[in-house]
């Protein structure tokens, strides 16, 4: 196994990079711009680190939440009239693009604004393990961590990862032999630090384009993770993704790749085989998880932990025995002899397609969401080849009919409210089938978040008799 101490090295910068030192920050003024779950962890750190912590949030109810209130009494001053005082640094939640007036008008002062994540790198105590894509990113962050931890290393597993913590909730707990990280785009747009000694670009498919844009400028911002890596890091890209695998001339990192297309440098699929560079690794039948998409995260997460030098053991237990998180491909319940499937968490295109292509069964999908500048094709062909029933519902569900019916599938009925769209999956069902709650699309039409999505489609399964 190799020693996480040796690898906890301090990440030079390059000539005239401006970047704080830990007691720097106890000169600085620094306005934190969301007050969530990122924003949160950000102050506490920087209250503890002895920072003037101002902020601010959009929400009413968020200022007004128990752990505003908390952190108020540790000396946040939360108002709005502080973006116009005096500050060294900005830290804007991820979810909060570079348009918002606060961040424009700190712009036009040239304060700095980076990311939550971003700054937490800078002061992290170990090796970073670093995770992002476009799918997949949360079940390899999550195998990566328990193939450590089943290796006897201790391990923080958080950042965009959901249930989760922030990466700068790890500075405020005892040290930890690794730390592995999701990212998302949204963190790395800002990013300016960030220089994990493992990084992994599992795929790019179309997401967040009314945010970043368009397709490039989406997978620049994927880019930046390994663009600060040195040349003892690895950078671990996905072969069979071609826009991905164009960025193996990027960066200084040692490149590997994983596949199950071809033998490549790296973890890769032969003959039902999982192999490692040379070394047969274990039968890929005896990976629990659902899908390709899902054998080429735990590929990604193997060649990750082999890099790092976990053995085979650890890595056998824990692709035979994971199941899973939460609201990905999660299993709710059996009844009558149909299984209902969570997959709350699907909220592209892209990841509809995949979720379908899981199965070799009858599925019933429910599906539909808002939708985020993104072209529903993908999801709509894979509909029209695989799906046997389609329950629509959510913002974009006439939008998805017109999708299903220009392709001559009519198997399909709009539902109002998620309580109807499962009756409606129910009475389609038969013994053998799967009704798959997959949306497509974002959750934001009618729920909170995806968690909330997932949390609701559960109850209404388990109110089925």
């Amino acid at each position: 196994m190799v020693n996480s101490r040796n690898c906890s090295r301090s990440r030079q910068t390059s000539p005239g990079e401006w970047r704080p030192g830990l007691s720097d920050l106890a000169r600085y003024r620094v306005f934190v711009l969301g007050l969530g779950r990122s924003g949160v962890a950000a102050s506490r750190f920087l209250l503890d680190a002895g920072s003037t912590v101002l902020g601010w949030d959009d929400s009413e109810r968020v200022k007004q939440s128990a752990v505003v209130r908390q952190l108020k009494q540790a000396g946040l001053d939360v108002s709005r009239r502080s973006a116009a005082a005096r500050v060294d640094l900005v830290v804007a939640s991820p979810g909060i693009a570079g348009d918002h007036p606060i961040l424009r008008q700190f712009a036009r002062r040239g304060v700095p604004v980076v990311d939550e994540l971003d700054l937490a790198s800078l002061y992290i105590p170990g090796p970073l393990v670093c995770v992002t894509g476009t799918n997949g990113k949360s079940t390899t962050t999550a195998l990566i961590a328990k193939m450590l931890s089943a290796a006897g290393q201790t391990v923080f597993c958080g950042g965009n990862i959901a249930p989760g913590r922030p990466l700068s909730a790890a500075l405020r707990l005892r040290r930890r032999d690794w730390y592995v990280a999701e990212v998302s785009s949204f963190q790395l747009e800002r990013a300016r630090w960030l220089s994990p000694h493992v990084a992994l670009i599992l795929n790019i498919t179309p997401d967040h384009l009314d945010r970043h844009g368009s397709l490039e400028e989406y997978a620049e911002c994927k880019f930046r993770l390994i663009y600060r890596q040195r040349p003892d890091d690895f950078a671990i890209l996905a072969w069979d993704d071609p826009l991905v695998r164009a960025a193996r001339d990027r960066g200084h990192a040692k490149k590997l790749f994983f596949s199950d297309r071809r033998c490549v440098k790296g973890a890769y699929l032969k003959r039902g085989q999982i192999w490692f560079e040379r070394e047969q690794v274990m039968p890929a039948t005896d990976i629990r998880l659902h899908g390709r998409h899902n054998r080429l995260n735990a590929l990604a997460a193997l060649c990750a932990a082999k890099v790092i030098g976990v053995g085979n053991g650890p890595l056998r237990m824990v692709l035979r025995s994971f199941v899973g998180l939460p609201h990905r491909l999660e299993t709710v319940r059996v009844l009558y002899g149909v299984e209902y499937v969570n997959n709350s968490m699907c909220t592209n295109p892209a990841a509809g397609a995949r979720s379908l292509e899981s199965f070799d069964r009858r599925v019933v999908l429910i599906a539909g969401g808002r939708e985020k500048g993104l072209s529903p094709a993908e999801f709509a062909d894979a509909i029209a080849r695989r799906a046997e029933w389609v329950v629509l519902l959510g913002e974009n569900r006439e939008r998805m009919a017109q999708e299903l019916r220009s392709r001559r599938f009519f198997r399909f009925e709009l539902a109002d409210g998620l309580r109807n769209a499962v009756k409606a999956a129910k009475s389609r069902a038969r013994s053998g089938d799967v009704v798959l709650f997959s949306p497509g699309f974002a959750s934001f039409d009618m729920f909170r978040d995806f968690a909330d999505r997932g949390r609701r489609f559960r109850d209404e399964v388990r109110r089925l008799r």
